[in-house]
This record gives structure tokens, sequence and C-alpha cells, in this order.
């Protein structure tokens, strides 16, 4: 998308879809809301089969993927993801562990196949992929140690030091606030727990925001990624230790996350362009729209992989 300014009858269509898009922004939703209503949009688009052909995956896995050197599959990329996040949040045998933002919960049975933590607790702020991860949960024998539930990032219901590990696998951006969400995990960690999240954050020298695809973005990252979230990979650290959290390490795996996802993306979608199942011009637009966001993001932002530890008593 160019960034020149749109003139004539460009502009007009194009300010009518801003507009639209401004509207869509004015709502009354909580931010909590509004991301629930963003994952249950998701989820029927995933139902239909269009949005699964467009990410070429088989589980329902919903992060950009950790894609290591000769990755060329999506679903081993996601669960790479999870295993780098595991790794950093030192999950264990015997382990209790918090998953905040769980999605359809993939990389707790993951985990719990790899990593044989006790018990894994996960909160939900989406009704829909709770109920559906406790009926695969039930059906892949985890279900008597996996206790998946509603609830809310910044308000978690349970008592302080009561976990080994706190994870979030690209979620925390959501959570209003990621601050609030932050101190939470600090309290019910127990000192020398760890704190293990994954997160898309704006890149220090972004361009795009001024095309109306940026614009666009941008919009849409308001409406699930509060203001109060966005900020640097410096910022990220500094709020971590300001929550009590020492050590802290914030590591930049764009080159490993944003940027081969977007180089997947392209040349899947070429392929689908290409297939006679999707002719239709509402297709190959929603294909095409998809491409450019997907490139648009990997300059436009920055992808970390943090961990900080809740510092042990000194009284042993």
């Amino acid at each position: 998308m160019s960034n020149q300014p749109i003139t004539g009858e460009r502009s007009r269509t194009s300010q009518g879809k801003l507009a639209k898009v401004r509207r869509m922004f004015r709502s009354s939703e909580t931010p909590d809301d509004r991301v629930r209503s963003f994952y249950e949009v998701l989820d029927r688009m995933r139902d239909d089969g269009f949005y699964r052909d467009i990410l070429g995956n088989d589980s329902l896995y919903m992060n950009y993927g950790y894609w290591a050197p000769g990755c060329t599959d999506h679903d081993d990329a996601c669960q790479a993801l999870a295993e780098e996040l595991g790794e950093a949040a030192g999950i264990g045998a015997g382990d209790r562990v918090l998953d905040v933002g769980f999605g359809f919960a993939e990389q707790d049975f993951h985990w719990l196949r790899t990593r044989k933590p006790r018990e894994i607790v996960g909160i939900n702020v989406t009704p829909s992929q709770v109920a559906a991860a406790q009926q695969r949960a039930e059906e892949l024998g985890f279900a008597d140690r996996l206790d998946l539930r509603v609830g809310s990032a910044t308000s978690l219901p349970f008592e302080d030091g009561s976990f080994d590990a706190v994870v979030a696998l690209e979620a925390s951006a959501h959570f209003h606030t990621r601050d609030r969400f932050f101190a939470e995990a600090f309290r019910v960690l127990r000192p020398g727990g760890i704190l293990a999240t994954t997160d898309p954050l704006p890149a220090p020298a972004g361009t795009g925001g001024k095309s109306l695809l940026g614009r666009l973005d941008e919009w849409r990252r308001k409406r699930v990624i509060p203001d109060e979230n966005w900020y640097s990979r410096q910022v990220y650290a500094e709020r971590l230790t300001s929550a009590g959290f020492a050590p802290v390490t914030v590591r930049d795996v764009t080159d490993r996350v944003l940027v081969p996802n977007a180089e997947y993306v392209r040349e899947r979608c070429a392929k689908l362009l290409r297939d006679p199942r999707y002719r239709s011009s509402k297709q190959k637009n929603s294909i095409t729209w998809h491409v450019k966001l997907t490139d648009l993001r990997a300059t436009t932002r920055e992808y970390v992989l943090a961990s900080a530890e809740k510092p042990r008593d000194p009284r042993g």
C-alpha cells in the first residue's frame, strides 16, 4: 500500500471505509468485551475453513510461530513458540503452572505431554474457547491435570504464592492493563517462580502508519491492544522490574517470529490465489489484504520473549 496521499474517487471511497471503522471503535464495550468479541469472530472464521486455509494449520494454535531454520510448517512453528515459552518459564515435572489467555490450550496439551507439570490452570475471557478446550482436554485424557476457567487476567482468583510459573503466550498485550497483570502474576507466584510471556510491541523505527493500510491496522490494534500496553522493549523490561521481578530478560525474537511468518504467509497465499476454490473477488481480496497486513506488521512491530523471576525469600 502506497504512502502517497489519496485523492479523487479513491479518496472518497477510502474515507467512507475509515468512517465505518471509526464507528466500530466508538463502542461502549469494556476492554475484555472487545477482546472476547474479536476472538469469537476469529473462531467463526476458523470454523468455516477459509481462515484456517490461509494460515495453513490443522491445530488450534493462535500465534505467529517460532520459525527456526528449516521450519516450513505453521503447526510446527506454533508448537516451537510454545516450547520456547515453556523453556523460558522453566516448566518442569511437579510444577503448578498458570496459563493466562490460553486460547484453545494447545500449548498446555504440549507441556503436559513433554514437560510433565503436576497441574496447569488456565484463565481465558472467551467462554467459547474455554468450553472447546475443556472438551478437548477430556478427549485427550488431560482433564485431571488441566483446570480451565473463564476469568480475568487482571483479577486472578488464586492465593498468593500458589504457582511455580505463570505464562502468557501472545496474550498479555490484550490485558487491561499489562501492568495489572504483571502485579497479579507477581502475587500468585511463589518466591523463585517465573513469569514468561511472548508479545508483539511497536518496532523502534516502524513505518507505514500514514498509509490507509497502516491506519486501518492501527485502529484494529487499538481495539484489542490498549495504548497503555503499546510501548518499547526497554519499557517492557522496566515495567516488569517495577512490578518487583528480578532478574528480568526481554529478548527480541522478531527475526524468528514476525519476519519468517510473513514469508510463510506470502508464499502460502500466493498458492491459494492460484487455487480454483478461491476464484471469487471477495476471497481474493481477503487473501491479498491478509498478505499486506502480515507484511506491514513484520516491519512495524517487534516481537519479544520475556522471562522474569520473583525474588526468593532471603531468609530461605
